[in-house]
């Protein structure tokens, strides 16, 4: 079984015009959770005529601990089988349940325990989307007003034309997929990050402390309409971004917090 796990924070119109991320029509083997964090009587009722589960129990947490909910309600109302695969997705996601299974496919055959795909920005898929990335480091800070980017990007068209699949450091939390045993072991999310830098953690985190590198697979495709919010550099979301930065590049070097080494970073409200 893949589980789909969809936060909404205001999403409810995005989610029901797009048919939940173009995955309502298939979902034999697509079971989606929506944890609604901004509630909304449309969401309730659409998921509700549509048998989807949906809750908007604990409003307020952020990405990580949201997604940890979810994960820690779905091993408690159904439970994870050996092949079962948990995806952590957007709600601007928009994505085929074909190129899903695809994906949840070839992680299997692979033996990879957590992976991405190819995301773009816009309905052409001709616009990529910079979901790949090279861990930050303290030199990052020096060449951010430089480059305008806080981590180095990797090469989408190289990587194309090289390979099928190929692992990389971190992935975007928009569109990450995990087989429940390696979410498990890292506790899921840190949801001491509030919002941005719990991907670049736990993809972190799978790398250095439990030897799973993130598997990205270019030829599996998908949209991401990003809104970005943290460019505005006096907005609240860029004093998020800035002081999550900041916590992931001490904690990668310090090796600061018990919490860091992978072993308990979940939390369950269940």
């Amino acid at each position: 079984m893949i589980h789909v796990a969809v936060i909404s924070h205001g999403h409810e119109d995005l989610l029901i015009n797009s048919k939940l991320g173009g995955l309502l029509d298939e979902r034999v083997r697509l079971t989606i959770w929506i944890k609604d964090n901004k509630p909304a009587a449309s969401l309730k009722g659409y998921c509700t005529q549509h048998h989807i589960f949906y809750t908007d129990e604990h409003a307020g947490l952020g990405f990580g601990e949201n997604n940890n909910y979810l994960f820690d309600l779905i091993q408690k109302k159904t439970g994870f089988q050996t092949d079962d695969i948990f995806l952590v997705m957007n709600p601007d996601i928009t994505v085929k349940p074909e190129t899903i299974f695809s994906l949840t496919e070839e992680m299997q055959q692979s033996d990879h325990a957590i992976a991405t795909l190819n995301l773009y920005r816009d309905q052409a898929m001709s616009v990529p989307d910079k979901n790949i990335r090279h861990f930050p480091g303290m030199l990052s800070i020096v060449k951010m007003p430089i480059v305008n980017t806080f981590s180095e990007t990797y090469d989408k068209d190289r990587i194309a034309a090289e390979t099928n699949h190929i692992p990389v450091e971190w992935a975007s939390g928009a569109f990450l997929a995990f087989k429940p045993e390696l979410y498990r072991a890292l506790g899921g999310f840190d949801p001491s990050y509030f919002m941005y830098f719990e991907d670049v953690d736990i993809c972190y985190r799978a790398r250095r402390y439990h030897q799973q590198a993130v598997h990205y697979y270019p030829h599996l495709k998908a949209i991401h309409t990003a809104a970005h919010k943290n460019r505005n550099v006096f907005s609240r979301h860029a004093l998020w971004f800035f002081h999550s930065f900041s916590k992931f590049l001490v904690r990668r070097y310090l090796r600061l917090n018990s919490v860091y080494s992978g072993k308990s970073a979940g939390r369950s409200h269940t």
